[in-house]
């Protein structure tokens, strides 16, 4: 049997899931606590692709977090997004992204390669959380309901 760990797909594939157009199962999302995550399901637009996204909030640092999204069969970690400016990610071929960054699945690396966050304009992870759900391309998003603390 294979482990999730062990489970690879082609950049052909993982590709075609990230461009796929989504919905999300939830109709509203709590963002995390400090120290917290909270996960949902999206599906795929042929109804047989899940994913399920996740969001951590830092439990030293509230505006450290991460987004996450997975392959629910197979676990695999199609798209991430890390954010904090403190962030300091050493990719296979030895070059050193600082602070905020994406990792998009590759058949070659998985997820091990990161690209700067270029495209972040605010801090804050409401917007950051909208960002992520549009590059997944979710377009049945679902509400976001956040405690004033997280801004």
């Amino acid at each position: 049997m294979i482990s999730l760990s062990d489970a690879k797909m082609t950049t052909t594939e993982a590709r075609r899931l990230l461009e796929m157009l989504k919905r999300s199962l939830i109709a509203e999302l709590m963002l995390p606590t400090r120290g917290g995550k909270e996960e949902f399901d999206v599906v795929g637009d042929t109804n047989t692709d899940i994913f399920t996204i996740c969001t951590y909030r830092g439990k030293i640092n509230p505006k450290k977090y991460d987004i996450g999204a997975r392959v629910k069969k197979n676990g695999i970690l199609l798209l991430e997004l890390h954010i904090g400016p403190t962030n300091v990610h050493y990719n296979p071929d030895g070059t050193e992204i600082k602070g905020s960054h994406w990792h998009i699945y590759t058949e070659e690396h998985g997820r091990k390669y990161a690209i700067p966050a270029d495209d972040l304009e605010s801090s804050s992870f409401v917007d950051n959380t909208i960002l992520f759900l549009e590059r997944f391309n979710v377009i049945e998003k679902p509400e976001i309901a956040f405690q004033l603390e997280v801004i």
